[in-house]
């Protein structure tokens, strides 16, 4: 008997109930341990109900949620399992049982060792709501829960490391750094909360438009349906809103590089494998729709490959090793959205999984870097760590090849299955990959041989004279990702090299496949075209970064500056809103002023009066005594008044 789906979010809830209510059980690095074996649970509770999930969805129903008798039109609490959320809960709990893993030598000296994981667990349980849900309310639900653990988990050191120190050069240094982590937590919430109003307008018109909110029930309603409707078009639109929110496309993508903030296992976790794809999630889960709404689907196509272009020009002259990386998740979730907005899910999902290797497994390498540099970050004051640590070196090796799109890592099958499907719908969009192909490469090699080659040029800016490698618990993760980010690529080998797909023959059971017919010889040529675009980019790394040379990038500043797009938004937006603010401050306090003039002017006699509250009896007996006495007086002068 399968074990029942409720089980997979239930786990790490569980986890985390017990690490916030319960804290003082789990001394040391028992609370790490407890919710490592919880995700490592849900993870099992994956895979057998991966091995046994057939052709036919599973659907799983706990209560009626929101009731509409009137309308016919219950919404439950339930899950939904094919193919696709089936290869999602693996995903989650796979790559987050390495990270969990990862977490407890990381985090192993944190003073919120146990909340951290806490965190890291409710984040599992919300992301698994998220792909189960069998409905857009559900789903919502665990996208807001996504987006709380992600808030808290960036801004986790929001009081800053060494904020306590009785050092004060340390102690202000820490101050700062809480105040900027604190920040990029707040921009991530807020900018998150325009991309969720687009999600919640796009489930109201669908239920206007069809009357449930079932995401089986809504693809039975629309099969068959052949005609475009503006209703579908805005719908899908909407969606789309959602979907760059919290993935962080263009526009609204700079929250996710400021993310980079939190602990380095949060960046592998949740702004690298699991979080930010869920807007590519959210399209394909809802391909249905987007099939009747060619023009939403060009609009997802054409913001992938703007954002994938984007991320690449500003990742070329960053100098934070993590900065790198995030930019890098911008531009390789910009292809995801191209190749789902072309209609090729399949290539999509596949980028997704061996993006979710690659990219967790260059986050993790950093971290080690960092945690060996006692906490360095700046690549211009590392070099030649591979002759420190060798294993790391190793592993970051296959995580740059793989992103490179270099034989025969993965990055080169996915990628290349989705510069194929653009070759063939929208040629101006594969040259947009194409380009981008290029500078991922080139950034990448350049974050390669100013961190592992040359000499080492940290000794005199971090006090680091010998970095030590990572210990045992940290190689683990290291190791079994880097071994996904060779190997995971063979799960899908095109026709053409003499595979079967089959990873799109195993999507499309729960995702139909667009066709797109590219003749062998074609379809070499394009491969052979990608392969040398990968190496030049390598090459014209090691040109320009050999033998020690710092020199910048290309473009400089404005690389250097993410294209300038956060002043652009602090000039249109920020700074309007801050003078706006600070005019409303000021009528605020005038009026402030005026009420408390009146106010105190009203007291004035009062306090007159006050004095009659002496709280003497003998006071009270006079006042009556005087009061009775003047009221006879009164009524005597008035008798003698009306007598004469």
């Amino acid at each position: 008997m399968l074990p029942l789906l409720y089980l997979l979010p239930l786990l790490p809830l569980i986890g985390f109930a017990l690490l916030m209510v319960f804290p003082r059980l789990f001394p040391g690095k028992t609370g790490g341990w407890l919710a490592t074996g919880l995700i490592g649970a849900a993870f099992i509770v994956a895979v057998l109900r991966y091995l046994g999930q057939g052709d036919v969805p599973a659907q799983e129903t706990l209560w009626t949620w929101l009731p509409n008798m009137a309308l016919n039109a219950n919404l439950s609490v339930g899950f939904y399992l094919d193919q696709l959320s089936a290869l999602m809960a693996l995903i989650i709990t796979g790559i987050g049982f390495l990270i969990h893993l990862y977490s407890i030598s990381y985090m192993g000296h944190d003073p919120k060792f146990t909340r951290f994981f806490a965190f890291l667990n409710f984040f599992v349980a919300m992301m698994l709501i998220l792909v189960l849900a069998d409905s857009y309310p559900l789903m919502f639900v665990g996208w807001e829960g996504v987006g709380m653990a992600s808030y808290l988990l960036i801004g986790f050191w929001f009081s800053g490391r060494g904020s306590e120190s009785s050092d004060k050069d340390l102690r202000a240094a820490g101050e700062r750094e809480g105040v900027n982590n604190s920040n990029a937590a707040r921009k991530a919430f807020i900018m998150n909360r325009i991309g969720d109003l687009g999600f919640m307008l796009g489930m109201f018109l669908l239920y206007k438009l069809y009357g449930t909110l079932s995401i089986p029930e809504l693809a039975t309603r629309v099969e068959g349906v052949s005609v475009a409707t503006a209703g579908v078009e805005l719908a899908c639109l909407f969606l789309l809103v959602g979907a760059i929110g919290k993935s962080g496309q263009l526009p609204l993508t700079t929250w996710l590089p400021d993310a980079m903030a939190g602990p380095t296992p949060v960046s592998a976790l949740i702004h690298a494998a699991t979080m930010v794809t869920a807007g590519v999630y959210l399209i394909t889960r809802s391909h249905f729709l987007y099939e009747l709404a060619p023009n939403a689907s060009l609009w997802v196509a054409w913001v992938g490959g703007l954002t994938a272009l984007y991320g690449a020009l500003a990742a070329l002259n960053q100098h934070d090793i993590k900065k790198i990386l995030a930019f890098s998740t911008v531009s390789q979730l910009g292809y995801m959205f191209l190749a789902v907005g072309v209609g090729a899910y399949s290539a999509g999902v596949f980028h997704l999984l061996s993006h979710a290797f690659f990219k967790a497994l260059l986050f993790l390498a950093a971290g080690a870097v960092i945690h060996a540099l006692h906490d360095e970050q700046d690549v211009r004051r590392m070099g030649g760590l591979r002759k420190f640590m060798p294993f790391t070196h190793l592993v970051s090796i296959a995580g740059v090849l793989a992103i490179s799109g270099i034989p025969i890592w993965s990055g080169f099958f996915s990628k290349d299955a989705i510069l194929a499907a653009a070759f063939e719908t929208q040629p101006v969009l594969y040259a947009i990959g194409l380009l981008v192909a290029l500078l991922t490469a080139f950034y990448m090699g350049r974050w390669y041989f100013l961190v592992w080659r040359g000499e080492y040029r940290g000794a005199a800016a971090t006090g680091v004279t010998h970095p030590h490698e990572a210990d045992t618990i940290t190689k683990i993760p290291l190791g079994i990702l880097a071994a996904g980010a060779t190997l995971i690529g063979f799960l899908n080998i095109p026709t053409f090299l003499g595979g079967g797909h089959a990873f799109d023959a195993y999507l499309g059971r729960a995702i139909p496949q667009e066709a797109h017919e590219i003749a062998a010889s074609t379809e070499w040529l394009l491969t052979v075209i990608a392969v040398l675009v990968g190496v030049a980019g390598l090459g014209w790394a090691y040109l320009q970064h050999r033998k020690n040379n710092l020199a910048n990038g290309p473009l400089g500043q404005f690389s250097a500056s993410a294209l300038y797009l956060d002043n652009v938004y602090d000039g249109v937006v920020a700074a309007p809103s801050r003078a706006i603010a600070g005019a409303l401050d000021t009528v605020d306090r005038g009026t402030d002023g005026l009420i408390g003039s009146i106010s105190r002017n009203a007291a004035a006699p009062g306090g007159l009066f006050t004095l009659w509250q002496s709280g003497f009896v003998r006071a009270y007996a006079v006042s009556m005594l005087l009061g009775t006495a003047g009221i006879i007086g009164y009524w005597a002068l008035k008798m003698i008044g009306s007598g004469a």
